[in-house]
This record gives structure tokens, C-alpha cells and sequence, in this order.
């Protein structure tokens, strides 16, 4: 059961944290930077998102630190990612979910 809250709260905060970052890098940072460097940009920031909050997220749901324990909350977390991120593209591109890997 820990594994589960750990889970949802860590997607919750990286999902947050690529929401911010999302619409920071199309309307300033490619721009100012170019795609490829505004991407890697962001890139870089969500990776250390996503240590911190993991880091956080086992510490504060106390979490073994074993591995079962933490790629189950990882599982969890990009398990209920995949269809977030689908259903947000879906949803702000006005694209049909089937065009989505078409679209990149």
C-alpha cells in the first residue's frame, strides 16, 4: 500500500512539474534557445524533478529501500503516466489519440 501512495504521489509531481515546464519551453525557451536546446533544457530540469522527488516521496512514504519496493512506486508512477500524457495530448492538441505518434 505504500508503494501505491508513493507512486501516485510521485507521478502527481513530476506530472506537475512537466506541466509547468511544457508551456515554459514552447512560448519562451524555443525561442530564445532553438527546439533542440529548449528540449534538452527541460530535459535535464525534469531529471532532476524526478530525483528529488522520488527521494522525497521514499523518504516521506517510507518506502524500503529495496529495489521491488521502488520499482514497484516507479511502475505505479509511469503506469499512470501513460495515459495522462495521452489524455492531455489528446485533449490541448485537438489531435485524435491515433494520429498522436504521427504527430512528432
Amino acid at each position: 500500500m505504500r508503494a501505491l501512495k508513493a507512486g501516485l504521489v510521485y507521478f502527481l509531481f513530476v506530472f506537475a512539474v512537466g506541466w509547468i515546464l511544457g508551456p515554459i519551453r514552447e512560448l519562451w525557451a524555443v525561442s530564445h534557445l532553438g527546439r533542440m536546446a529548449a528540449m534538452l533544457s527541460e530535459a535535464v530540469i525534469m531529471l532532476i524533478a524526478m530525483i528529488v522527488a522520488a527521494r522525497w516521496v521514499i523518504r516521506r512514504f517510507d518506502v524500503p529501500r529495496t529495489l521491488p519496493a521502488t520499482i514497484s512506486m516507479g511502475l505505479i508512477a509511469i503506469g499512470l503516466l501513460f495515459p495522462a500524457e495521452i489524455a492531455v495530448f489528446s485533449g490541448c492538441a485537438a489531435y485524435p489519440s491515433r494520429n498522436m505518434l504521427r504527430a512528432s
